[in-house]
């Protein structure tokens, strides 16, 4: 079995059939990579993927980073087992359990002075006013934007829509910079994304989490671009939104995904009501 080939095949798969970003294959081969390594003069076998799993991912990394690889070798055991008679069971390939760290709290009140009418402060603004993903906002387009209606539109994980609604005040910003602000990044080859880097091109996901995590550094806060996402969310159950709306917002498949921001705020308020205690 050429383990080569099929790995390539399965990035091919997961690109057109499965709609998923160049992001997020490059993802999957980075982790399929070392399995390639392994199995490359080795069976395709149940004792040898167990033997690869115990010396080249358990241990290796935080408990998250071996799930999400664990994950890319139990969807590429399904794909294998296609066209290829394994004894290798998908099901087999367990995560391993770990206690979900509930992430940083930050008041509104602590993040308005990251907000401000330039690009780089619209930026940071629009990412917490929707909860978008920092790719989602780097191929945000002019014409995802529908002032008039109060939403926009936004291609997520899978290639899948969602319609996400942002407050009108926001909306008028961004009305505001495109009209007067982003022309001086508009370049002879530039395209309709909201968002221009200097050179005149679609930010890059890196581009952005510095622009993030500069903006707030000044401010003595340690942000970035997932974090506006959690407190996005976070402050929007706060305010009383329910999770199934704040569900589709964030574009989560499942419920128990959206679930963390009630620990989130749960937290939050607690370490409020002891702060306030006289004894």
């Amino acid at each position: 079995m050429d383990i080569d080939l099929y790995v390539d095949k399965f990035l091919i798969f997961l690109k057109i059939n499965r709609g998923l970003s160049e992001h997020t294959v490059a993802g999957y081969a980075a982790d399929l990579s070392k399995l390639c390594e392994f199995f490359k003069d080795r069976q395709f076998s149940s004792k040898n993927m167990y033997d690869y799993i115990e010396s080249s991912i358990m241990g290796k990394y935080k408990p998250s980073t071996i799930n999400r690889k664990l994950s890319a070798v139990r969807a590429f055991v399904r794909f294998v087992s296609k066209y290829e008679n394994v004894d290798i069971a998908p099901a087999d390939i367990k995560n391993v359990k770990h206690r979900r760290v509930v992430p940083q709290y930050v008041s509104f009140e602590d993040i308005l002075p990251a907000f401000s009418n330039d690009r780089d402060g619209l930026i940071i603004l629009l990412m917490y006013a929707s909860g978008l993903r920092v790719s989602e906002l780097a191929n945000l387009r002019i014409s995802d934007i529908f002032f008039d209606a109060g939403f926009i539109k936004v291609k997520g994980k899978g290639s899948k829509e969602r319609v996400v609604p942002v407050d009108t005040k926001t909306l008028k910003l961004i009305e505001e910079y495109i009209k007067n602000i982003r022309g001086r990044y508009v370049k002879q080859n530039s395209s309709d994304f909201l968002f221009l880097s200097n050179r005149g091109t679609r930010f890059t996901r890196q581009a952005l989490w510095k622009i993030v995590k500069n903006r707030f550094l000044a401010l003595g806060i340690e942000m970035h671009p997932h974090s506006l996402r959690h407190l996005f969310a976070t402050h929007m159950i706060e305010n009383g939104a329910s999770l199934r709306v704040v569900q589709e917002m964030l574009g989560h498949e499942s419920i128990t995904t959206t679930q963390i921001y009630t620990d989130i705020s749960d937290s939050a308020l607690e370490r409020e009501f002891h702060k306030s205690e006289i004894i």
